[in-house]
């Protein structure tokens, strides 16, 4: 399995200790001396420096010469750290299953841990597959997002494709219209959920209904989601596109706000499950 089909959010990871996003300006280097050191030979260097080139892409090496190649190396390995993050993981991961005398797992291991980098291999025991496990201080910024998906995963497709999409914008909160709309598409995941299990067409309306049920639990709780929306509207009336007031909406409040608005529903979508 791909690093990106294990991490599909790792630009939303976050560590104070450990890169998690990028890769450190000395992992080129460092990997450059790492390679020297294990190939065993001019023909093992040859064939991972091809593996490298597949990836780029670039053509492979024509060169046999142990000196030949190391220049080679340079190149292949600096184009390697320029692509991205996934693209180097993927081929340290295939290092370690397919080379298993010259790299081992645990050499593998300590090379990323010498220089920060917040993931380590790890071995399934029965299948004996390996995958990307992440370092216990390495946080995610969309885990509220991730934790509520499976919750509408069965009630409301809209309700869990907006939250795909709060959790891309969630990913990249580098200005303030990406972390408004992280905050919007939760907003509009509630909207869809509470209209679809009320068959409303209103997110008012849909309020009314459930808390005309009693059967929702407690009404300060019911209505919490409409006031959610109402409060959007009034601190940050931009939240939706096309309007003119502009307002600030920090990192901090950005990530207040979703985990919130999530919390809700996951309220609401466990209620619907328990009664139906």
């Amino acid at each position: 399995m791909s690093f990106k089909s294990e991490h599909p959010d790792f630009k939303g990871y976050e560590s104070d200790e450990y890169y998690v996003v990028a890769l450190p300006t000395a992992f080129s280097s460092a990997l450059q001396g790492f390679l020297t050191r294990h190939c065993d030979g001019t023909n093992e260097l040859k064939s991972v420096l091809n593996d490298i080139a597949s990836r780029i892409p670039m053509e492979p090496t024509t060169n046999w010469g142990w000196d030949f190649l190391i220049e080679d190396m340079r190149l292949y390995v600096a184009r390697l750290c320029k692509s991205d993050l996934p693209k180097a993981m993927d081929f340290l991961a295939d290092l370690a299953t397919n080379r298993r005398d010259s790299f081992s797992q645990e050499t593998i291991n300590e090379f990323l841990y010498d220089l920060d980098i917040g993931y380590e291999l790890e071995t399934e025991k029965w299948s004996g597959n390996t995958h990307w496990k992440l370092r216990p201080t390495v946080s995610s910024r969309s885990a509220p997002i991730k934790d509520a998906a499976p919750y509408v995963k069965n009630i409301c497709q809209q309700a869990l494709d907006h939250l795909d999409q709060a959790k891309d914008h969630l990913s990249n909160t580098n200005n303030d219209r990406d972390r408004k709309d992280a905050v919007r598409d939760c907003l509009s995941a509630m909207e869809s959920l509470l209209k679809s299990i009320s068959g409303k067409n209103d997110i008012k309306d849909a309020t009314t209904f459930l808390r005309a049920e009693k059967t929702w639990g407690l009404d300060i709780i019911v209505k919490d989601g409409l006031s959610l929306w109402n409060r959007m509207q009034d601190l940050y009336p931009d939240v939706r596109h096309g309007n003119p007031n502009k307002t600030e909406m920090t990192d901090e409040e950005a990530l207040y706000w979703v985990e919130r608005i999530t919390c809700f529903i996951k309220y609401i979508s466990r209620k619907h499950d328990v009664m139906t």
